[in-house]
C-alpha cells in the first residue's frame, strides 16, 4: 500500500514539474532556451529517474515494463546532457529533445494499444497523447531551425503533455497493473 502510494505521488510530482516547465516557456518565450536548460534538465532527469523507479520497484506487476525501463533511461540521459553542457545544449537542443519526445511518445502510443488489447477504458486518452508527443518530437526533430519562439513553444506543449501523461498515470495508477 506504501509503495502504491509513493508511486502516485512521484507521478503527481513529475507530472506538475513537467506541466510548470512547459507553462513557463509558454508564457516567456522571449527567455532563452540556453538558460532554461538547467531547468529542462533537471525536470526531464527527475522524470526518468520517477519511470526507472517506477519500473524497478513494479516491473513484474507493469503493462509495457519495458516501455517504461527505455522512457526512464531516456530521460535520465536527455536531463543529464541538458545539465551538462549549455553550450551544447544550444547546437544540439532541437535533435534531442526531438528524439526525446518522439520515443516518449511512441513507448506511450504502443502502451496504450496494449491497454486495447486488455479492454481498459482509458486506452485512447493514453493512445492520443503517445500520438501527440511522437508528431511534436518530428516536428521538432525535423524543423531544428524554426526559430527560438516556436522552439519554445513545442517544448512548452510537449511538457505540458508528458505532464499531462504523467498525472493521468497518477489519477489511473491501479489500472495500470496485472
Amino acid at each position: 500500500m506504501m509503495k502504491n502510494s509513493m508511486t502516485r505521488i512521484l507521478w503527481f510530482i513529475a507530472g506538475i514539474l513537467l506541466i510548470l516547465s512547459g507553462c513557463t516557456l509558454l508564457f516567456r518565450p522571449d527567455a532563452s532556451l540556453i538558460s532554461m536548460a538547467g531547468m529542462i534538465g533537471f525536470v526531464i532527469l527527475l522524470s526518468g529517474i520517477f519511470n526507472l523507479t517506477i519500473y524497478f520497484v513494479f516491473h513484474d506487476l507493469m503493462l509495457g515494463a519495458g516501455w517504461q525501463l527505455l522512457d526512464g533511461i531516456l530521460g535520465v540521459l536527455v536531463g543529464f546532457m541538458f545539465l551538462g553542457n549549455s553550450v551544447l545544449v544550444a547546437s544540439v537542443l532541437p535533435y534531442i529533445f526531438g528524439m526525446w519526445i518522439m520515443f516518449s511518445g511512441l513507448s506511450k502510443l504502443v502502451g496504450g494499444f496494449d491497454l486495447k488489447k486488455l479492454n481498459f477504458d482509458g486506452w485512447g486518452w493514453l493512445v492520443l497523447i503517445g500520438a501527440a508527443m511522437t508528431v511534436l518530437g518530428l516536428l521538432t526533430f525535423f524543423k531544428p531551425m524554426i526559430g527560438t519562439v516556436a522552439l519554445s513553444t513545442i517544448f512548452a506543449i510537449a511538457l505540458i503533455v508528458e505532464g499531462a501523461h504523467a498525472l493521468l498515470r497518477g489519477i489511473y495508477f491501479q489500472r495500470f497493473w496485472l
